[in-house]
């Protein structure tokens, strides 16, 4: 097995690719404990779920830290397994929901405006789009969506197409 302390430190992504490359390439095998577990179950599982100073054992301490976890207390270790399995497996969707809230809304707004009056034989929609490649902001998102919340932001902020104020 390769040793890694002294490698320079990567992203987590990578170090765990790494990992699972060695464990494909070397699969974890011990026989000795596997015997230990068939004639004293407890005591295995009681030595599975104790710090014994190995290399790895300061990142796990951390990690209980990290998340108000006791490692003296058997269920924090399954609490433990769970949250990093779920970091690391976990389902995810494609990133955080951008939240529209009326700064947001009005930054759009402007943005928009601005590159509209700035290029007024462009129709809106080819304009949406290079709001998206223009500001990092809009960066991900669809043009559709764009167009729906500058429609939404303006009907709310009772400001008609035109950019003059409707009657309420």
């Amino acid at each position: 097995m390769r040793d890694d302390s002294h490698m320079p430190r990567d992203k987590s992504s990578k170090r765990l690719d790494r990992k699972m490359l060695d464990y494909k390439k070397q699969p974890y095998k011990n026989s000795l404990a596997s015997a230990s577990f068939i004639l004293n179950p407890d005591s295995a599982r009681a030595a599975a779920v104790t710090l014994h100073g190995q290399d790895n054992d300061r990142a796990i301490e951390k990690a209980f830290d990290a998340f108000g976890l006791d490692p003296k207390q058997p269920h924090h270790w399954r609490q433990l397994l769970g949250i990093l399995a779920d970091i690391l497996f976990g389902e995810r969707g494609k990133g955080p929901k951008q939240r529209w809230n009326q700064e947001t809304i009005k930054g759009l707004i402007s943005d928009f405006d601005d590159l509209s009056s700035n290029h007024p034989e462009v129709p809106q929609m080819v304009l949406f789009e290079l709001l998206t490649h223009l500001k990092r902001r809009y960066a991900g998102l669809r043009p559709g969506t764009l167009k729906a919340r500058y429609n939404e932001g303006k009907k709310g902020l009772g400001i008609d197409q035109l950019g003059g104020r409707t009657r309420k």
